[in-house]
């Protein structure tokens, strides 16, 4: 149950909760199917490439042995992801005196990791869902939104971080190519565009969208929302720090994801060669116009493990073992999970 401290003051626009779209209608159904097969197609031609020149049966040997403990460790360390997602959540409205029970929290981590992958929309659709899960939690909507904003700034600010860390290790090893250079430049350029858009709007409150186009009812929707914004709590610097300090721990476990892969299947190597190769791996994903990152990733991932000395059937195991884990493991829960918050009218 919400509780609600009587020190905190009201928000500056309190009223209705905004329209929040969804992402349900035919058209985005087409675009998803088109985008995930193209995604799928890449993949497989990638995987078929890698095994053409590599040893199809080394591959499914190391396949069939990986060693259930370290997979459970890495399934361990996974579900601390969504644990990390609900505490961002969950400090936003602890910061504004709202607190809610940590299991409808991580039932909404999930949820927004199943619509992210489902609805590729740079992670839009997954935190609108959330957002209209929350309100349907009798979360006040200047909360819910101000949370979508600062979980969203939170991100690129960590995820600038941990990048700018590993390019800086991929470069003291000395394997920093000018192609890797050119890609950390377009990288730290377009996250930094993102952040400052972010931090605009949320400061802003929508009052820049041109009053022309607010007769238009979806940016009508959208400059409502704004409007509701909690300026304090985006200004906060413990809120932001905290949010960021948790982004930064989803990276750091998805890295170990990926070097408990390795050391299911029987590769030691150092968590720090696990770490570049995931997050440059990231960084091209993110770069990358296909939908998911499906394909390049894999490629960029099996590539960078083999520089640093795995070999390639065992680089491609480990990168598949990761994101079943990352990937297709939540599918079916966050399947369930949404057509339970669309019967209560949550997210859908």
């Amino acid at each position: 149950m919400v509780s609600r401290r009587p020190d905190v003051a009201e928000p500056d626009n309190p009223s209705p909760a905004p329209d929040i779209p969804s992402f349900s209608s035919e058209p985005s159904r087409v675009g998803l199917i088109v985008g995930w097969g193209v995604g799928i197609l890449v993949l497989g031609g990638l995987v078929g490439s890698i095994l053409h020149f590599g040893d199809l049966r080394l591959f499914i040997v190391t396949m069939e042995s990986a060693d259930s403990q370290w997979l459970g460790a890495a399934l361990v360390v996974q579900l601390a992801t969504y644990v990390c997602a609900a505490a961002i959540w969950g400090r936003v409205m602890a910061r504004a005196g709202y607190r809610k029970q940590f299991s409808d929290l991580l039932c909404l981590a999930v949820v927004e990791l199943f619509a992210n992958q489902a609805i590729p929309m740079g992670g839009l659709s997954g935190s609108v869902m959330v957002v209209r899960g929350l309100i349907n939690r009798a979360v006040p909507s200047p909360i819910a939104i101000t949370a979508l904003l600062i979980a969203a700034i939170s991100y690129y600010a960590a995820y600038l971080l941990v990048a700018m860390i590993a390019f800086a290790m991929f470069w003291y090893s000395g394997d920093l190519t000018d192609i890797w250079f050119s890609l950390s430049i377009a990288f730290v350029g377009v996250v930094i565009l993102i952040a400052a858009v972010l931090l605009l709007v949320a400061h802003s409150r929508g009052r820049l969208i041109p009053g022309s186009m607010r007769s238009w009812p979806p940016v009508a929707r959208i400059a409502e929302a704004l409007a509701k914004v909690r300026r304090d709590l985006v200004s906060d610097g413990i809120v932001l720090a905290e949010a960021t300090a948790l982004q930064a721990a989803i990276f750091l476990l998805d890295a170990a994801t990926l070097w408990l892969a390795l050391r299911a299947i029987g590769v030691e190597t150092a968590w720090s060669d696990a770490l570049i190769c995931f997050v440059l791996a990231s960084v091209v994903a993110t770069l990358s116009p296909l939908p998911l990152g499906l394909g390049p990733f894999e490629g960029s991932c099996v590539g960078l493990l083999h520089l640093v000395g795995v070999q390639v059937e065992m680089g491609l195991a480990a990168t598949l073992i990761l994101r079943g884990f990352t990937f297709w493991l939540p599918m079916l829960p966050g399947l369930w999970l949404i057509r339970r918050e669309g019967r209560k009218g949550g997210v859908l």
